[in-house]
């Protein structure tokens, strides 16, 4: 598989893995498993950027603000990678913030071998009964405190970086816009016969 088809791959593999843990942020353990597979793209996209691979370089990310001039600023590259950039910011941020939170605890084989241990087995009975306090009240364990709304914050923040994202693309880079999405690229008018 060549390069630019693996980018594509990455990139159609964390935009579903992404929209999909947003629109199941309420249900439990889906969510969390979904961030877990969102984590995992992002560490791979880090072990290939350390690969040394040119496509997938952090500088992608970086903008650059160097000639940028009023005449073509729209389609300048410091456009496109400032998006990049807020989505990056924001995604790692709504992932790490989500890992945090569940600390394991959505992962089955993580879960079990941390329940072997007897201060785990306490601190869960523990959790266990705050939870079913707090499902009286309507509410589960770890939707409150500065955490849990820096993780909210930063996944409604990732919206409008996409869907700006998006848009440029569309509008400006519409040949990119439909090879990242697996879309034909459209043929080459045939010549007229002669």
């Amino acid at each position: 598989m060549n390069v630019m088809s693996r980018v594509r791959l990455y990139h159609a593999t964390l935009a579903i893995l992404a929209i999909l843990a947003y629109l199941t942020g309420e249900v439990f353990p889906a969510h969390a498993w979904l961030g877990y597979g969102v984590a995992l793209v992002i560490v791979a996209r880090l072990a290939w950027a350390i690969g040394g691979e040119r496509q997938f370089g952090l500088t992608r990310f970086y903008p650059d603000f160097s000639g940028l001039k009023l005449k073509g600023a729209a389609t300048h590259p410091a456009i496109s990678r400032t998006l990049m950039l807020g989505i990056a910011l924001t995604l790692v941020t709504a992932t790490g913030t989500g890992v945090v939170m569940d600390g394991g605890r959505s992962l089955p084989f993580l879960s079990a071998d941390l329940a072997a241990s007897p201060t785990f087995a306490g601190e869960q009975a523990e959790r266990v009964r705050a939870r079913d306090h707090d499902d009286d009240e309507g509410e589960r364990e770890g939707d409150e405190g500065p955490l849990s709304e820096v993780h909210e914050l930063s996944a409604n923040l990732l919206l409008p970086f996409v869907g700006l994202h998006v848009s440029y693309l569309i509008l400006f880079k519409r040949p990119l816009a439909k090879f990242m999405l697996f879309l034909p690229r459209g043929t080459k008018p045939k010549p007229p016969a002669t």
